[in-house]
């Protein structure tokens, strides 16, 4: 028989546990201890998927099944929504962290390649504040193309008869490169990204590259006629 201590007790859990999205994914615990009571009422505050209500929260407050595949897409959303201010930077790194974990956990390739995606997105935000920015980027667009296959395979079997998404990762790795004059790694990069089919003006792309390619090569023909050898 429950003494009354033990009913205290099972009330207090009942009262401290998580519902909504995070409970159903069992996201609870870490939702308790990776953030402050401040933290907390911010994060909620500022996730505002389609459809909700005003002053909804549905992080942590309804029973049922949930509106993401899987806990790294519904992680993913909610970094998204912390993308825009400075002082969410920290918090958005850290939910993507988590993400991150559990989809390779649950071995989620999709949701793996969207955490990869946000990422990129959340340091390019940032990229002229942050001083490792650059690196940062480069980093996660090479953990996205190096899973490109396995993500192309994930979608089609998700939606045999749709097209590619756009990839962000072929696409900001192929800028960058550019940016750096290394045309012909960003070609590079661009062919594999078509050839794997993923969406994206690939083709024209390559071509604009080819053509800034062969200006640098007669650039550096025209450097070593004259005596002073290529650059």
């Amino acid at each position: 028989m429950a003494t009354a201590t033990d009913l205290i007790r099972r009330l207090r859990h009942r009262r401290d546990e998580i519902e909504g999205e995070l409970g159903y994914f069992g996201l609870g615990g870490w939702w308790s201890s990776a953030f402050t009571r401040v933290e907390r009422d911010h994060i909620e505050a500022s996730f505002h998927p389609p459809g909700l209500p005003a002053g909804g929260k549905p992080l942590t407050t309804g029973r049922g099944g949930s509106n993401y595949h899987s806990a790294a897409i519904l992680l993913t959303a909610l970094a998204t929504c912390l993308r825009d201010l400075p002082q969410d930077r920290d918090l958005a790194l850290k939910v993507l962290a988590k993400a991150q974990e559990r989809a390779r956990a649950e071995d989620d390739v999709i949701g793996l390649h969207l955490v990869y995606q946000e990422i990129i997105r959340l340091h390019s935000k940032w990229r002229d504040h942050v001083p490792d920015a650059l690196n940062l980027i480069f980093g996660a667009c090479h953990k996205q193309v190096a899973m490109s296959e396995a993500a192309a395979q994930a979608f089609h079997h998700l939606r045999p008869h749709a097209a590619l998404p756009a990839h962000l990762g072929y696409l900001t790795l192929a800028v960058l490169l550019e940016q750096e004059g290394s045309c012909r790694k960003a070609i590079e990069v661009c062919k594999q990204a078509r050839d794997q089919g993923w969406g994206g003006n690939w083709t024209w792309r390559i071509g604009s590259l080819a053509r800034k390619r062969d200006e640098q090569d007669l650039g550096e023909t025209y450097i070593s006629r004259s005596g002073m050898g290529p650059v």
